[in-house]
Formats: structure tokens, sequence, C-alpha cells
């Protein structure tokens, strides 16, 4: 078996529910010792700015929000399969302002035509512990009519640095650390909570059709990633007789 695995996402058309890995693995479990199913929690906070200025235009965006994912996994030889229970924006503020001569447009959280979404792709094993790979999608901005748009990039973790359009993220973290992850030994007795934060500023000038257009863009992040077993009633009786 590679050292590298993958964790399978199963998104199907109704919700899926951890009661029904929890029922399965009690079924197929042959190490009683072994949880028969992991809860997870990855609950995201960030705060962020952004600024493009093409000629007399300029436009200044601030965004804040919370996302919540939840879901769990269960042993599969040596491997494990994840499966997906929901991912929701439980918060999202965001204010825009356009600024040309002799206007001013203000968009409010409820004009912006995008907002964040989160994607969890797969966990690495990597020695003794386990690296989440996650992003949070970002969009277009500015979100006012403008002559040129820019990608606006959200936080993801070290894993997915890659997988910005455009840029390395983790090129551009300025304090503290997108590097989220969790020893594995520690996940097979009892819960385990990673809390992690970093800071992130991009800033470019672009030649566009031979005029200067500048971007910049700005977040700041806390992640708090849990995940907590689930044993069978006797294993968690003869653990804690141990």
């Amino acid at each position: 078996m590679a050292k590298k695995f993958f964790f399978i996402l199963l998104i199907f058309f109704h919700s899926l529910t951890c009661f029904l890995a929890q029922n399965s693995a009690a079924f197929s479990s042959s190490d009683q010792t072994t949880p028969l199913w992991w809860e997870i929690k990855i609950l995201l906070v960030s705060d962020g700015d952004y600024k493009v200025t093409e000629g007399k235009s300029s436009y200044f965006g601030r965004y804040s929000f919370t996302i919540i994912w939840t879901g769990c996994m269960e042993k599969n030889d040596d491997d494990f399969i994840l499966y997906y229970e929901n991912s929701e924006l439980l918060r999202f503020a965001a204010e825009e302002r356009a600024m040309s001569p002799g206007a001013v447009r203000v968009l409010s959280a409820e004009e912006f035509v995008d907002k964040p979404s989160f994607d969890l792709n797969y966990i690495l094993r990597k020695g003794e512990s386990l690296y989440f790979d996650f992003i949070v999608n970002g969009f277009l901005t500015p979100q006012n009519n403008s002559q040129h748009k820019f990608y606006l990039n959200l936080p993801s973790s070290e894993e997915a640095a890659l997988h910005s359009p455009e840029i390395n993220y983790d090129f551009f973290v300025s304090r503290g650390s997108n590097h989220i992850f969790l020893v594995e030994k520690d996940i097979y007795s009892d819960s385990v909570e990673k809390k992690s934060s970093w800071e992130w500023k991009y800033q470019k000038w672009h030649i566009i059709q031979n005029n200067p257009v500048f971007f910049s863009n700005s977040h700041q992040v806390k992640v708090e990633v849990l995940v907590k077993p689930h044993f069978s009633k006797g294993a968690r009786a003869a653990q804690a007789r141990g």
C-alpha cells in the first residue's frame, strides 16, 4: 500500500448522514480496539480586503465569513473512506465600494453574485501524520462593473497551494502557518483538536493593454479541526478498564 492515501469523497444526490457509516462499520470491524468511525468537523473563520485600481476608477472591498464542514470516516483495510455530510456558509458579510470621478456605488453582501464555498479535497499520510488538503473557493472581483476582473484568493491549506488558477498560495503567507495536520496515532484513542491561524497578503501591478492596473488582496484566517473517534460499546468499556 502506498504511503500516501486518498480519502474518497462520496457526495450523493440526497444528503448522506454519518449514521450510515456508523452502522456499516459495526458489521465490518474486526479489531475492537479500533474506532468504528470518526466524526470530523472543520470550522474556518476569515476576514480580509481587496483593492483594484484602473485608471481613474478604484474599487475597495471588505469581507468576512465563517464556514463549517462536517463529515465522517471509517477504516477500510489500510485506508479510510471519507463521507461528506455538509458544508455550510454560516456567515458572510461584505461590502464593495466603486469610486470613479463624480460617482460612488456601494454593493452590500446581498448584492454579491458570488460567495465563498469550501472543499475538503483529500488527506495525505506523510510519515506518522495526516495532512489536510482544503480550499475556500474564491471569485472574481470587483463585483461591480469594471474593465478588468481578478480572482480573489481565499484561504487554503498548504497541501492545496497549487489549486489556485494563478498563483502558489503558500508563497504569500506572511505570518503563522497554513500547515494543517494531525498525528495519526492520536485519533485512535480520543478526540483530537487542532487550531491554526495565519495571515496572507498579495499585491501586484499588472500592465494590461499598456495601462497599469493594481490589484491587492489580504486576509486573516483561523481554523479548527476536530476528529472524534466512535467505538462500539464493548470496545469503549474495555478501553476504560485498561
